[in-house]
């Protein structure tokens, strides 16, 4: 038995075969922009790297170089020596035991000799017993030696051995020629807290 479909019903048929077709195509047409998504790159803008701000640099107070300035000038200080001869024109030995000591015994003697080395030890233990200050003062020693010659009033020779005894500031108050004990030296140094000075004669053998 032939079925005979009528001339409506095909069209009706017709169109809905293209609407289904027209659909599957959109909904092709709505998925591709999806699915290339992730393929699709978007180019970023670069961020800008973090500038770190540079460490403030602390300059030091004292430099090496300053530190060694500063030490070289302390040892040329320190290295310089001390003049032999005073402004008041002792030696600088005596003058400076009168600045702690009112009086001052002055040992002079001959460091060859062995008799000077006695009467040496025998003054310095008369100083000690009067309580003055004591100084050794040696014969070999030209700037020392010469100093004290020429301040001996009336241009007298140092003895040897012998004893000078100074009184603050720095007056000659005695001199003792030869040998002279302990005892003998102890005495003329309490007398010479308010002995006259010394004029040129010289005392002792």
């Amino acid at each position: 038995m032939t079925v005979q479909v009528s001339r409506p019903v095909k069209i009706f048929a017709l169109v809905a075969v293209i609407a289904c077709f027209g659909g599957v195509a959109m909904l092709s047409l709505h998925k591709k922009p999806n699915a290339a998504a992730p393929v699709i790159s978007h180019t970023a803008t670069p961020t800008a790297p973090a500038t770190k701000t540079p460490a403030v640099t602390k300059t030091p107070t004292h430099t090496k170089a300053s530190t060694k300035t500063e030490h070289a000038t302390h040892v040329k200080k320190a290295a310089t020596p001390q003049p032999a001869i005073a402004e008041n024109g002792l030696p600088t030995t005596i003058a400076d035991a009168l600045h702690s000591h009112r009086i001052v015994v002055v040992s002079v003697f001959d460091p060859q000799s062995s008799t000077d080395a006695i009467s040496y030890a025998e003054a310095r233990a008369g100083a000690q017993e009067a309580g003055a200050g004591f100084v050794g003062v040696s014969l070999m020693d030209s700037a020392e030696a010469g100093a004290l010659t020429s301040l001996i009033p009336g241009g007298g020779l140092l003895p040897s051995p012998g004893v000078l005894i100074y009184r603050r500031p720095d007056t000659l108050v005695q001199l003792m020629g030869g040998f002279n004990d302990r005892d003998v030296v102890a005495q003329a140094a309490e007398q010479s807290l308010t002995a006259s000075p010394f004029t040129g004669t010289s005392s002792g053998s």
